[in-house]
């Protein structure tokens, strides 16, 4: 069947997560730069109704009203829908709300369904004979019109099909079951072109989205009495528009552009400044480009009196071949990081560690040139550098995001076109914090801004980012390289006053600050020396683990999280969301002689002289034994200081990737449904449940409108700690960050306004030319001055026990820090089997003691508890199933096992099987 031309569309977006996937379903149809021009994605609160009747309406062909959180009987969480579907000036499309909504805007009411479902493939049935889009050609073009089919659905409430008014029918229902009962998923109106599907035709999941959509169309093609063709959205709409992007990517951007939205010059790369030698203070001036260009305030270049110099970046490395393949990261990071001259002094220290036993893994090694954080309380951004104080700058109105995310445009503009990428080759390394959503989430309300009126109060660093200009790095398969970037940017002298200067963009700032992006050539042979050296003649750690980590508390009962849990399901129930990922803290503290608090008199101290112990990379090392995860990270700013203290160090054994963008590929792959591998008070097991990204940034609804055409990729993939459903989705990186804040607006609520900090944000590194990848910040232990927390939660979905839930967070913490004080988790009772399925990839536990017998775990396939059993001291005998046992019953060498805490060499095999009670395997 023919394609109609496509209208001028505009979707009104109630902040959902899936609202821009509906865009998947119209680049199947038509091409991306088509659909750039005449569709576009404006959040429901963009425009007042005035607005959009009088500006809007005239100037569009069709309307979708998107899914959303709420209900859309609630003036608040519908806004004008019902109104516009009363006035009805071009087709309508309603979608989940939306399509709640032209029940509930033409009489119907709004009810619980019979069963909350929430991710569930259902089968969908048109009525017949069929009406409304299920009766259009484009539907059953290939199909018969009243033949089932299967989608997805997400929701709490439905509409009460007793009662609809006359203007309104039926047009498809859900295929009863047995336990369930059929409910209403597609309607009409009689008489208006207004339409609407329960489910979610954008849906990976769901079949014949793209016929639905057809058919839509082609119903506002024959409303419109068929034209040759539509216009372009006026460029006043397309402003407004949710979802900026460009049409097609490009390998790295040629104008970056200020916040302000003036173009950088793009300068030619100068041969000789790539290749100078020695301090950036030496080098060649004929080397450099002038240009003419100026700032006069964050987000513009336009101030006089400045003429920039631009040199460009060389990305350089140095293979070790097979020198030192054999030399432990540990000693390597000790020697190039640790004990360098002057590391008293250093302005922190990284280690992208990735410890694991089980795959090969890349780690980075290196110390900062100087580091940028953010406080979002101020909007200030503080700029900390080796033996200075540090110096700070009011952002105003920009946000960090737009600000660091320009500054970094600008880095990458001035690499060489076909550099070279593959990796982390320098650049920024830090981390996100859960609160940095405030400036991330449309429609989330900034807080005020607060001023630091006295002086003394230290503020929150809830974005940190240091920039590494050169670093040690070991490939997956033991490869030394030394990587470096080489070349600046830098600015002539100015006739500007520092204040006019301290409104400058971020690469403007940092350069009147005295900042050098790129290291010197001496510099970097004197690295590729140092690290020739030390592999050539390793020297052993000097540096013992932590005996033990100190014994962590909760900040909140157990009645107090399993209470949240219970207002977590009613919010679900009301159609407020379909999954909450309810968190909590638990805290220590190190033992020192001294606990006093920071004010900004002592905020550039030197932290070296801390009171502490016990030194927080011996904590370190203990984590990467204890529990190691292929996204485990050290980093450590000793200058930083926060209301809790002076000095702030990230100890993480995150087993989960946030994000990468490798070759402008936009990959996340979030971790869900995750069932326990590993060794006793080190598991954790979780029911399946709908794959969804627990963060707050979601990168990908930024890309180009067919990137998510791969979609969700599922699989289970084993991990260090767990084996669980991974999900990859890729698309074109085009953009920055666009995300969904209901939950989390809900979750603020809930959590009582308790910061995370830096727990559920995201950490890694972002290079110079735009390779980027992030762990999703979970099992990780912060210390600030002498106070230790660390965080763990779930998500709280309809099907969520209390108990088991605050049980998995017991679990998640002590699978990082071991014992917990202060705990009240309620026993868990395996089920009562005498005969159990071994479910997922058994552990071989060696080392036991005197006698070296092995011994395997697995999990119970009925209700995923523990399952250990013993080879060798008796055929396959099951010790103990589930949390509890008795260690009277338990011989000497398993035992043994137990309280040295698990921390033996492992073995990882696949295998499934059935076992009786007494372990023989069937």
């Amino acid at each position: 069947m023919e394609l109609p031309p496509l209208p001028r569309t505009l979707i009104l977006d109630y902040y959902d997560s899936y609202t821009n996937n509906l865009l998947t379903l119209f680049t199947k149809l038509y091409s991306d730069a088509e659909v750039l021009r005449k569709v576009v994605v404006v959040k429901a609160d963009r425009y007042s109704w005035d607005q959009f009747r009088q500006d809007v309406l005239p100037n569009v062909d069709c309307v979708i009203l998107s899914p959303g959180p709420g209900r859309p009987d609630k003036s608040s969480d519908i806004g004008f829908a019902l109104e516009l579907l009363r006035l009805h000036p071009v087709p309508i499309l309603g979608v989940c709300l939306g399509h709640q909504a032209i029940g509930v805007a033409f009489g119907g009411k709004i009810i619980n369904t019979p069963q909350i479902t929430h991710g569930h493939v259902v089968p969908v049935l048109p009525v017949h004979p069929a009406l409304g889009l299920f009766a259009s050609p484009a539907w059953k073009d290939g199909f018969t019109a009243t033949e089932p089919f299967e989608v997805v659905v997400y929701n709490s409430l439905t509409v009460d099909p007793t009662s609809l008014p006359d203007q309104l029918e039926v047009t498809a229902w859900s295929v009863p079951a047995p336990g369930k009962e059929r409910t209403v998923q597609g309607l009409r109106h009689k008489e208006f072109p207004i339409w609407g599907v329960q489910y979610h035709p954008e849906s990976i999941s769901s079949t014949r989205g793209t016929a639905l959509l057809r058919s839509f169309l082609l119903a506002v093609d024959a409303h419109h009495s068929n034209p040759k063709s539509y216009p372009s959205l006026l460029p006043s709409i397309l402003s407004a528009c949710a979802y900026r992007v460009a049409a097609a990517p490009s390998s790295r951007p040629s104008t970056p552009r200020t916040p302000g939205g003036g173009p950088w010059p793009t300068p030619p790369i100068s041969p000789e400044g790539s290749q100078s030698s020695g301090d950036e203070a030496d080098a060649d001036e004929g080397a450099r480009l002038n240009v003419n260009a100026n700032v006069n305030a964050v987000g513009g270049l336009n101030a006089p009196g400045r003429v920039p110099r631009f040199r460009g970046f060389r990305l350089v490395e140095r293979s070790f071949g097979e020198v030192g393949k054999g030399v432990e990261t540990r000693e390597v990071f000790e020697q190039v990081v640790r004990s360098r001259k002057g590391k008293e002094r250093a302005v922190g220290e990284i280690w992208l560690d990735g410890q694991t036993p089980l795959r090969s893994t890349t780690a980075s090694l290196a110390i900062p040139s100087f580091v940028l954080t953010y406080a979002l309380s101020s909007r200030t951004v503080s700029l900390h550098r080796q033996d200075k104080a540090p110096i700070t700058l009011d952002l105003g109105e920009t946000t960090f995001w737009d600000w660091f995310s320009d500054g970094q445009a600008t880095l990458a503009a001035h690499l060489p076109p076909q550099v070279v990428r593959g990796g982390w080759r320098g650049g920024w390394v830090g981390w996100f914090g859960y609160e940095m959503k405030e400036e991330s989430l449309a429609g989330y309300r900034r807080r005020p801004k607060a001023g630091n009126d006295a002086g003394e109060q230290v503020e929150e660093v809830d974005a940190c980012w240091a920039w590494v200009p050169s670093m040690a790095q070991r490939t997956g398969d033991g490869e030394w390289l030394a990587r470096a970037v080489l070349g600046n940017v830098s600015f002539l002298p100015s006739s500007g006053s520092p204040e006019a200067e301290a409104e400058a963009d971020m690469i403007s700032w940092l350069v009147w600050q005295g900042i050098k992006f790129g290291a010197s050539v001496r510099e970097y042979d004197e690295l590729v020396t140092s690290l020739s050296t030390i592999l050539s003649s390793p020297q052993p750690s000097k540096v013992d683990p932590a005996p033990a980590f100190p014994t962590f508390r909760p900040i909140a009962t157990g009645d107090d999280y399993r209470g949240r849990i219970d207002s977590c399901r009613e919010a679900i129930r009301q159609g407020e969301s379909y999954e909450l990922t309810l968190t909590t803290r638990f805290e220590s503290q190190i033992p020192s002689s001294s606990s006093t608090r920071p004010t900004n008199a002592d905020a550039d101290a030197d932290a070296t002289g801390s009171n502490s112990v016990t030194d927080p990379y011996e904590l370190y090392l203990r984590l990467r034994t204890f529990n190691p995860a292929y996204y485990s990270a050290w980093m450590s700013f000793p200058s930083l200081s926060t209301p809790r203290g002076h000095g702030v160090h990230v100890l993480s054994s995150s087993p989960e990737r946030f994000l990468r963008i490798e070759g402008g590929q936009v990959e996340m792959m979030p971790i869900k449904g995750t069932m326990a591998r590993v060794k006793p008070g080190q598991c954790v097991y979780r029911r399946p449940h709908p794959l969804r990204p627990a963060v707050v940034l979601h990168p990908v609804n930024r890309c180009g409108p067919e990137a998510h055409r791969a979609g969700i990729i599922r699989r289970a993939q084993p991990r260090d700690d767990c084996a669980g459903q991974v999900g990859a989705q890729r698309g074109d990186s085009r953009g920055g960050q666009e995300v969904f804040p209901a939950s989390v607006q809900l979750l603020d609520k809930l959590e009582a306004g308790r910061r995370r900090g830096i727990y559920s944000g995201a950490l890694g590194y972002i290079g110079v030319d735009g390779e980027t990848d992030l762990s999703v910040v979970i099992r990780t232990i912060v210390l600030e001055g002498d106070r230790l927390s660390i965080g763990a939660g779930g998500a709280i979905t309809w099907l969520s026990d209390r108990h088991a839930e605050w049980d998995e967070v017991l679990t998640k913490v002590r699978s990082v820090v071991g014992v917990l004080d202060g705990v009240d988790a309620a026993p868990f009772l395996p089920c009562n089997k005498t005969e159990y399925t071994l479910t997922g990839s058994p552990k071989l536990y060696n080392e036991l003691g005197d006698s070296g017998k092995p011994v395997e775990r697995g999990f119970c396939g009925d209700c995923g508890s523990s399952l250990w059993y013993a080879d060798g001291i008796k055929p396959h005998q099951i010790y103990f199933h589930g949390g509890l046992f008795d260690p009277q019953t338990i011989p000497a060498p398993t035992h043994e096992l137990f309280t040295r805490n698990m921390e033996v060499w492992e073995k990882s095999y696949e295998g499934e099987g059935v076992f009786s009670e007494a372990g023989q395997r069937v």
